[in-house]
C-alpha cells in the first residue's frame, strides 16, 4: 500500500487520494517514498522481474548463491523472490543496533541472509561451517564476496553480480508495478511514456530503490492532473 502522507501525493485527503487512483484505474501508488538503506524483506509477485540470474538450486544442494551488488540493485527483491518460490527462513542483518548483527543465525537444508556482509566475522564463520556440515542450501545478499570463507566451510558457491538496470529494463519493471496496482476488469489511465522512463533513468542513475522513490512522485503528480482534468 501507498504509505506516503496525502500532502506527498498532492491529493488532498487520504480519501480523495484513492478516490483519485481509482478513477485511473489504480488500487494505489504501487511504487514506495521510502529510501532508507534498511528497507522491509520487499513484496514481489506479478511484477517481479528477473534479470537473468540463473534459477536457485533445491535445498540440500550444499550451495552458497550469493548475490552482489550496491544498494539499490535488486539484491533483497531477488532473494524475496525465490523465498516466495521456495519457502524458508531469513536472517536479515540491520544496519543498527549493532548488537542486533550477533542474533544467532537460523540452520537448516535451506535458509536466506541479507546483508551478510554486516554480519561479525566469526559469528560468519561458524554459521557457514554449520551450513557446510549439514550440507544446506544458502541464498545470501552481500557487498561482499564471501567465496573463500564458504569454500573453506565446504560448500559450492554460485556468484551473480547485478549492478544498474538499463532504461529497457527499467521500463519493463515500472509498467508491471503498475499493472500489478490495476483495479480487476479496468484500463490503466496513467503510464510513463519513454521520456518518463529516461528521465527517471538518468535521475536515479538506474538504481531501483531510488527509481521507485522517484516513479512514486511522478505517477502521484501524473494521476492528480490526470484525474482533475476528468
Amino acid at each position: 500500500m501507498d504509505g506516503s502522507s496525502a500532502a506527498e501525493d498532492g491529493t488532498g485527503s487520504a480519501g480523495s487520494r484513492f478516490d483519485r487512483y481509482h478513477q485511473v484505474g489504480l488500487r494505489n501508488n504501487p511504487f514506495s517514498a521510502d529510501v532508507s538503506d534498511d528497507p522491509h524483506e520487499p513484496v514481489t509477485g506479478p511484477w517481479f522481474v528477473d534479470r537473468g540470474l540463473a534459477p536457485p538450486p533445491p535445498a540440500g544442494s550444499r550451495v552458497l548463491v550469493q548475490v552482489i551488488g550496491d544498494q539499490g540493485m535488486g539484491k533483497s527483491t531477488h532473494l524475496a523472490e525465490w523465498r516466495r518460490l521456495r519457502p524458508g527462513p531469513l536472517h536479515y542483518i540491520p544496519r543498527r543496533p549493532y548488537r542486533d548483527r550477533w542474533r544467532p543465525p537460523p540452520v537448516g537444508a535451506l535458509v536466506y541472509g541479507d546483508e551478510i556482509d554486516r554480519m561479525p566475522v566469526p559469528l560468519r564463520r561458524r554459521w557457514l561451517q554449520q551450513l557446510g556440515l549439514v550440507g544446506a542450501t544458502v541464498f545470501v545478499g552481500t557487498h561482499r564476496n564471501l567465496t573463500g570463507v564458504a569454500r573453506r566451510a565446504g560448500l559450492e558457491v554460485r556468484t551473480h553480480r547485478l549492478g544498474p538496470v538499463s532504461p529497457s529494463e527499467l521500463a519493463v519493471v515500472l509498467d508491471r508495478r503498475l499493472q500489478a496496482a490495476a483495479i480487476a476488469g479496468r484500463a490503466v489511465g496513467v503510464v510513463f511514456t519513454a521520456s518518463d522512463v529516461a528521465a527517471i533513468h538518468a535521475e536515479s542513475g538506474g538504481n531501483l530503490r531510488a527509481a521507485d522513490s522517484i516513479a512514486h512522485r511522478l505517477l502521484a503528480e501524473r494521476v492528480r492532473q490526470v484525474a482533475d482534468s476528468v
